[in-house]
């Protein structure tokens, strides 16, 4: 009896492990509609599943770009996305439509915030227009961060402080802009920081070897002057790199609040199986076993969708066997509760329905002594079961 509940255990387990490497990804299909602002004819977004969303796309919308947000966020001004998925035209391509895969599984029964904004390409003009706009805002803010103290140039607030407003400057100026090879504005490098130490460390008083024609005071002007030049042009070289690719604008922008995804289902998964109890011995021929159906709940360590498959198969059983055990002298062993031995363990679900479940039992026999602490003891079990899953609606 104990070699074949291990030969079937073992036999089960490497069953499981052949599962999990048969797991293939699914998409659901959500097909938006832009006159009204939905998906699907207006229905609820699949739940739990990774989406492939398609739509149409004129043919001057060279990207697409689909940001999912999380309804509950307290930064309604700048909130941040839980996803973005981009669809990019193919090159001399002009289908009218785009079709996009969003690995990112909703959960039921909720509602997030959709947006959904087209791109197209940047005229000459408008992008001669947002280089000289940076460039005002970058040059000005440089220029009033910085005060003279005693024959010195000081940086207000600080280098790092500096930088990152700087940095912020470029981000927002950009907000509205993106480029086919994705290429984003990951801030000012060491090279920006350097030049800002080397104003803030400088001594003004060597205007006068660099422009020696000039007064004292205009050349320590001058010097000043010609440090903030060489920055400016360093802000200038380093932001080009994106100004200068294929720069594309935002065309369109559709967003739909609180849209909600399809309703899910709280299931309560019920066992009902056949197991074995280990109850005394400590080798093959001095023990002895206790087998007897059994019933109980399983809690899943994670949720289809969400967790691994090997957490969504997992699960903490609770229970009790049916019937009592009987050891090797004849004295019935019953359990603390109910008066029926009851388990607590885990389980595995192995296939579609069935489950492998493994654990501590817990016993109590009267003949142990006349204490509750000395009756009740703890045993493993082993136990293969089959899992049906229960609900409740209450939706009108």
């Amino acid at each position: 009896m104990q070699k074949n509940i291990l030969l079937l255990s073992v036999f089960t387990l490497f069953i499981a492990f052949l599962s999990l490497n048969k797991v293939k990804a699914q998409y659901a299909t959500a097909v938006f509609e832009y006159e009204k602002s939905s998906f699907n004819n207006s229905q609820n977004l699949p739940a739990e599943e990774n989406l492939m969303i398609s739509g149409a796309a004129n043919p001057e919308t060279v990207l697409v770009e689909i940001v999912i947000l999380d309804d509950k966020s307290n930064r309604k001004d700048d909130p941040k996305p839980l996803f973005v998925a981009t669809w990019v035209r193919p090159p001399y391509s002009s289908i009218g439509t785009f079709t996009v895969p969003v690995n990112y599984k909703l959960r039921g029964s909720s509602k997030y915030d959709m947006q959904i904004d087209y791109y197209r390409r940047i005229t000459d003009m408008e992008r001669e227009n947002l280089r000289q706009d940076l460039y005002n805002n970058l040059f000005a803010y440089t220029e009033q961060s910085f005060t003279v103290e005693k024959k010195r140039a000081k940086v207000i607030g600080g280098t790092a402080q500096l930088v990152r407003n700087l940095n912020e400057i470029a981000r927002k100026g950009l907000s509205l802009y993106r480029n086919r090879s994705q290429l984003q504005f990951e801030g000012f490098s060491d090279l920006v920081v350097s030049k800002i130490d080397q104003i803030n460390k400088a001594n003004l008083k060597k205007g006068k070897f660099i422009f020696s024609k000039e007064k004292k005071k205009d050349a320590r002007s001058g010097y000043r002057e010609k440090l903030m030049t060489e920055l400016k042009q360093l802000l200038a070289s380093e932001l080009g790199q994106v100004l200068n690719v294929d720069l594309l604008v935002l065309q369109d922008r559709k967003f739909m609040d609180d849209y909600p995804t399809e309703k899910t289902r709280t299931e309560i998964p019920l066992n009902v199986g056949y197991g074995g109890v280990h109850l005394k011995g400590d080798n093959t021929e001095n023990s002895s076993f206790g087998t007897s159906p059994y019933a109980g709940l399983s809690l899943p360590l994670g949720k289809k969708g969400f967790a691994g498959q090997f957490w969504s198969r997992t699960s903490i059983s609770a229970g009790f066997f049916w019937s009592n055990f009987e050891d090797e002298a004849g004295n019935e062993v019953t359990g603390p509760i109910f008066k029926r031995p009851t388990y607590l363990g885990l389980g595995y679900r192995v296939f579609r329905f069935i489950r492998f479940n493994a654990g501590a039992t817990f016993l109590e026999d009267e003949s142990r002594g006349s204490s509750l602490a000395d009756q009740v003891y703890v045993r493993p079990f082993v136990g293969f079961s089959a899992e049906f899953r229960f609900w409740i609606d209450l939706e009108k």
